[in-house]
């Protein structure tokens, strides 16, 4: 893997060169590629996600937008504080730490930024995952499998292991492909930690996630013994190492 920062006009695209080549300055506009579609909500992700591709292969671009409180009153900038701290290349390169530890993680492949004054937008492209529903759709549709929950928190447990806090566990952010595999995206604002309260305030925020679901689409595919199940899986995937 080799890692390339290219200069831009007033920003910067980090990319990696074994995954893609053809790397011009309009590459994280949507319309410059040759398949671009709109993801749907259903699939995860906050704000503008795309599936883009062309010759070099199918990809996912995310516009990196704000969340809670912070929204009212700046919907997609940040504070510069220097290009190594921008919310695209911390990504970027969280996920390639976490490649190292071969869990199952979109390849990352472009990350982006355009400065303003005082503050930057930002952009992320990984590689598409094929065939994946979210974790949501198959509470939504209680279309589930054998030892469904124990998988989940087994999938879980292996990113805490190495210390990963994601900063949005929830719902639908962990995707699940054809072949039952597990999957966790959008990395921002993660970080690699020492073991803490950090994981039980994690797996909080995943069990409010499944319960608005429910609450919203008023589903009964997720129980008090499902989280249960669960926790099992997790507990039993830590204590295994």
């Amino acid at each position: 893997m080799t890692v390339i920062v290219h200069k831009i006009f007033n920003g910067a695209i980090l990319y990696d060169n074994t995954v893609i080549s053809d790397v011009r300055d309009d590459l994280f506009v949507p319309d410059s590629w040759a398949e671009v579609n709109l993801i749907p909500k259903t699939i995860g992700g906050r704000g503008q996600v795309f599936f883009v591709g062309d010759s070099q292969g199918k990809f996912v671009m995310r516009h990196f937008v704000r969340g809670g409180m912070a929204a009212k009153f700046s919907y997609d900038a940040y504070i510069w504080t220097g290009k190594w701290r921008t919310r695209s290349f911390e990504e970027w390169r969280l996920i390639r730490k976490l490649l190292t530890f071969n869990l199952p993680v979109p390849v990352p492949v472009a990350a982006h930024f355009i400065k303003k004054g005082m503050f930057y937008t930002a952009d992320i492209i990984t590689q598409e995952i094929p065939t994946v529903k979210s974790l949501a759709s198959y509470v939504i549709t209680g279309n589930i499998f054998e030892n469904f929950w124990k998988k989940v928190g087994a999938h879980i447990s292996k990113f805490h292991n190495v210390g990963l806090c994601h900063a949005d566990l929830n719902a639908y952010n962990i995707l699940i492909d054809e072949d039952t595999n597990m999957w966790l995206i959008d990395f921002d604002k993660s970080k690699i930690l020492s073991p803490g309260e950090w994981r039980h305030d994690n797996l909080k925020r995943l069990k409010r996630s499944l319960k608005k679901i429910c609450n919203e689409k008023s589903s009964t595919n997720f129980k008090p013994s499902d989280w249960l199940e669960l926790l099992d899986g997790y507990s039993h995937a830590s204590r295994s190492l």
